[in-house]
């Protein structure tokens, strides 16, 4: 039976990730630390540890890869734009404009996907139900 101890505690655990609203990284350091602190006096509080951990590790790579995929995009919209400009062209950059706009889209929508799944998060841990995040890589086993 998890306590209501163990149960607040994996519920803050997953809440913690909002730090990185307030400091870079925050999201990954402050659950990691928590988890180092209080994985062995619970058996749940470890398990939930690892999975916001696991979860906040793969929002980084997930991002990293996002951001340079857009990057590239961007880069090309940019190269090709001025290769039309030093032409002589007068052109409006939809291409570029396009390549924003989705950008800023995907940006969006995995910031609210991210804050719901917390919220999922810690809502069922304080429910006493290990939460396991969709698309997590298993960095730590």
């Amino acid at each position: 039976m998890t306590t209501q101890n163990e149960k607040t505690t994996a519920a803050l655990l997953h809440l913690s990730a909002f730090a990185k609203y307030l400091i870079p990284f925050a999201g990954i350091v402050v659950p990691l630390i928590i988890w180092q602190t209080k994985k062995h006096q619970s058996q749940y509080v470890d398990e939930n540890g690892k999975s916001v951990v696991n979860f906040h590790l793969s929002i980084l790579a997930y991002s990293i890869v996002i951001a340079i995929v857009v990057g590239i995009f961007f880069i090309g919209s940019i190269v090709n734009y001025i290769e039309i400009e030093n032409a002589g062209g007068d052109v409006i950059p939809i291409d570029l404009i396009t390549v924003g706009i989705i950008g800023a889209s995907v940006l969006g929508i995995w910031t609210i996907a991210e804050f719901v799944l917390v919220i999922l998060g810690t809502v069922r841990a304080n429910e006493g139900t290990v939460y396991k995040y969709p698309l997590t890589i298993n960095f730590i086993k």
